[in-house]
């Protein structure tokens, strides 16, 4: 299943959703959203874009304003409460968001890696050992690593039969 930027899959991983395929679905539904200047319709879909980057991919908005030409995070900042009043206050744009969130969830995953970033997580009881095995480990390295040293030296002070 293709996760999102929280979600955890029984503790091993986390996927990301790339900004890119977010990109993609709003502009493939709505139109551009990374063209340069300020003018509509551009801009509302971009603050599309952006809003679902943060709420679905759970990118920075940092991140998500330098793949929008470098758009400096205080913009995303007002996109992203721009999108969030539009939601609460107007039916229209919450359904759009929902089925373009629904989109991006089912989208399967690209055939380029790079695009999906995974996180394995430890498992709980990691194998550390104790201090009393770790030392015990170093001494028998040690003695293995210095035997053929010590009998040549003891090889050597022997008198010759």
């Amino acid at each position: 299943m293709y996760m999102f930027a929280a979600e955890v899959e029984s503790g091993v991983m986390v996927r990301r959703i790339a900004i890119a395929e977010i990109d993609r679905v709003v502009a493939r539904r709505m139109g551009p959203t990374r063209v340069r200047g300020n003018a509509q319709p551009a801009v509302f879909n971009r603050q599309v874009a952006m809003y679902l980057a943060r709420a679905v991919g759970g990118w920075s908005v940092t991140k998500i304003g330098k793949f929008h030409q470098g758009r400096h995070h205080t913009t995303v900042c007002y996109a992203i409460r721009r999108i969030t009043a539009l939601r609460a206050t107007n039916t229209g744009v919450d359904g759009l968001l929902t089925e373009l969130t629904e989109e991006i969830r089912s989208q399967p995953p690209r055939d380029s890696q790079r695009r999906i970033h995974v996180v394995e997580r430890m498992p709980s009881a990691w194998p550390w050992p104790t201090p009393e095995q770790f030392m015990e480990e170093l001494v028998e390295r040690l003695i293995a690593r210095l035997q053929p040293s010590i009998e040549d030296a003891v090889a050597a002070s022997m008198p010759p039969r």
